[in-house]
């Protein structure tokens, strides 16, 4: 099981730290939109707290990649971490993309289009003695998470990405919201520097089972970046100063 084959390792990255950051500006994204009204951000952060988020760092020798569970189980690889000498800002760009996933529900999407059966009935009777009471989306996940025996069985579809990209994004700038949580201030261009640095990693390595195997269209979503920071105005741009 994945489980198994990528045990967790030491977090000398602040994974953990940043992922808590994310968790609170996407409360502040909630906030913003039920306190001003403006709905700037996506509604998807009004459920931000129904999950029991857990970022961490898996060891995985030569498998740069990264993935979500549905419960809120966000895993980067150290492989990944090593090669890519990440920014802070593009770390928080990496789990707010993973976060996306959880957040639309694609890996929910995922179970019933590939094993809706045998994967909920294993949830409703699902038991592993830890002494915590999981709930069915738990359940779900962990079914999930225990039965994928590599990162190819969590590939996501295009549209997946464009979506968690968009979430990236909104995680990040919503970091310099001046609401209930003051943050580390992440430039949501950090999104597509993220991007570019796998891309541009991917070409040098020839690598076909690591981000892309999983994370389709890469270099589609770096244009798609771009475009998305040149439409915004001049008032818009300042705000990320």
């Amino acid at each position: 099981t994945l489980e198994r084959k990528y045990p967790l390792v030491e977090d000398r990255w602040g994974v953990k730290t940043i992922g808590r950051e994310l968790v609170k500006a996407g409360r502040n994204a909630y906030y913003e939109n039920k306190n001003n009204g403006n709905n700037n951000f996506n509604s998807i952060f009004d459920n931000i707290d129904q999950y029991e988020w857990d970022f961490g760092v898996v060891h995985a020798p030569n498998l740069v990649n990264a993935f979500a569970l549905p419960g809120g189980v966000v895993r980067v690889t150290d492989s990944l971490l090593k090669q890519l000498n990440l920014s802070n800002g593009e770390i928080a760009a990496l789990l707010g993309h993973e976060m996306g996933h959880v957040l639309h529900r694609h890996s929910q999407q995922r179970v019933i289009k590939q094993r809706f059966i045998s994967t909920v009935w294993e949830a409703f009777v699902y038991e592993d003695n830890d002494g915590y009471e999981e709930s069915f989306g738990e359940a779900v996940a962990e079914g999930l998470w225990k039965s994928a025996s590599h990162l190819g069985d969590l590939a996501f579809s295009r549209r997946d990405e464009y979506q968690a990209d968009d979430t990236a994004w909104d995680l990040l700038s919503a970091t310099y919201l001046d609401n209930k949580y003051i943050l580390r201030r992440y430039h949501p261009n950090s999104v597509r520097k993220l991007l570019t640095k796998l891309w541009n990693y991917q070409g040098r390595n020839n690598d076909k089972t690591g981000w892309e195997s999983t994370h389709p269209g890469t270099k589609d979503r770096i244009d798609a970046l771009k475009e998305k920071w040149n439409k915004l105005n001049s008032v818009q741009k300042r705000r990320f100063v």
